[in-house]
Order: C-alpha cells, then sequence, then structure tokens
C-alpha cells in the first residue's frame, strides 16, 4: 500500500468514527424515551409496607407508613440514565402526628424529593432526598418506609403485579 491510500483509509475510518459519535451525542440530547414505569412500586410485593403508584407524571407515596403519604409530580427526565425526578405536588390531606411537625407551606416547591432510575423494566433505584424547606434552605423528613424495608441499604424498587 502507497502513503496516499493510507492516508485516504485513515482519515475515512477518523472520520467515520466522529460523525458515528456525534450522530449518539445528538440522539442523547433529543431523546425521548417513554419509561414502562405505570404501576405499584415496592422493595417487597408480599409483605412491604412503602410503597409508590406511578400513573403517568404523577405518582404516589407511602412516605411512612400510616403517617405520611404524598402525592409527587414529575420535575425532570434524564434520558442518559432512565431516571425521573419528582416534586411534591401538593400539601397531603393524608398525615399523622408526624406529618402535622413539618412546615409543608415551605416545602412545595421546584426542588426535587425523590429520584427513580431505570435497572430494567421491573425494576428501578430509588432515591429519596427529603422535603426541601425553601425558607431554611434545608432538606428535612430524610427517612421513608423503603429504607427501613431496604435496611438503610441501596433501595431497590421492584414492580408488583
Amino acid at each position: 500500500m502507497n502513503k496516499i491510500n493510507i492516508l485516504t483509509l485513515l482519515f475515512s475510518f477518523v472520520f467515520f468514527n466522529c460523525q458515528k459519535r456525534s450522530i449518539l451525542k445528538d440522539d442523547i440530547k433529543t431523546s425521548k424515551i417513554q419509561y414502562q414505569i405505570n404501576g405499584r412500586w415496592m422493595v417487597n410485593c408480599k409483605n412491604g409496607v412503602g410503597s409508590l403508584t406511578i400513573e403517568g407524571k404523577d405518582a404516589s407515596l407511602i412516605l411512612l407508613y400510616n403517617q405520611i403519604y404524598i402525592d409527587m409530580t414529575e420535575l425532570k427526565r434524564f434520558d442518559f440514565e432512565n431516571g425521573i425526578s419528582y416534586k411534591l405536588k401538593e400539601i397531603p390531606e393524608d398525615i399523622g402526628n408526624i406529618g402535622r411537625n413539618l412546615n409543608w407551606k415551605e416545602c412545595i416547591n421546584d426542588e426535587p424529593i425523590a429520584y427513580i432510575k431505570m435497572i430494567d423494566d421491573k425494576t428501578y433505584h430509588f432515591y429519596w432526598y427529603g422535603f426541601y424547606n425553601k425558607k431554611t434552605k434545608k432538606r428535612e423528613f430524610k427517612e421513608n418506609s423503603f429504607q427501613q424495608e431496604a435496611n438503610n441499604e441501596e433501595v431497590i424498587l421492584k414492580k408488583c403485579e
């Protein structure tokens, strides 16, 4: 092979790979992935008490069994890792003694309180950040039923049929 053929071959290879990378990068930016997340999600579908129920962009969470039940709404999707962040939708009506001590008006804002990330279509990581108090600029109530059921380890939710 002469020098011209080698340079042409090398240029073609580099050009093709650069084009391929830029196409993939553009695909990531414009991705409109639909995650199959509607349904009921729990750490333990048979004996668990904490549950997350998702319908479209809204979700209901048993944050603390017999104490705090909240409604959330989708805040943002992160297609690069199939993740969704949620914010508190409204002041919950169904709260026990523990829930009455929170300043709910300060917690209604656009800060994420929970995040789910797809492992596969029947399994998700669940991350609970706690409520963001816009007055104190601190997270409150960082505990949830899932953490107790997972023994404070990584929370993995399974789709319950």
